[in-house]
């Protein structure tokens, strides 16, 4: 097969586009190692998470203490997203900075009940 000038700039398109969006796993796991580097305290970083059940019940700034390496960051997510039921979130923090953070809860559902107003959780 001879590739004329069309196909070939078909295959270069397909290919640009194949790899565009690429996430490049290594260069992810450097930036977190250069983010917990930069957050770590005496070996322990913090990672403050919320998020929503299925039912409406929603919590935000719990904090998870882990040692401040990449592979146990990496399990407490893998963790953490596994028992997902809705959205969640997750961010990095220094120790000291989030010992002072306050744990809040809500259930939006019975929030809605209370208002007199119909209750749709949105992903």
């Amino acid at each position: 097969m001879q590739l004329t000038r069309k196909s070939r700039s078909l295959i270069r398109r397909v290919c640009r586009e194949a790899f565009r969006n690429r996430i490049d796993p290594l260069l992810q796991r450097m930036k977190l190692k250069a983010r917990i580097a930069v957050l770590q305290e005496q070996g322990a970083i913090a990672i403050v998470h919320g998020g929503i059940d299925c039912d409406g019940g929603r919590w935000d700034n719990r904090v998870a203490m882990v040692a401040a390496t990449v592979a146990a960051v990496e399990r407490w997510s893998n963790q953490y997203k596994a028992q997902a039921e809705g959205p969640q979130w997750q961010t990095l923090e220094k120790p000291s900075l989030a010992k002072d953070l306050a744990e809040d809860s809500r259930d939006l559902g019975l929030e809605a009940f209370e208002d007199g107003h119909s209750h749709v959780l949105f992903a």
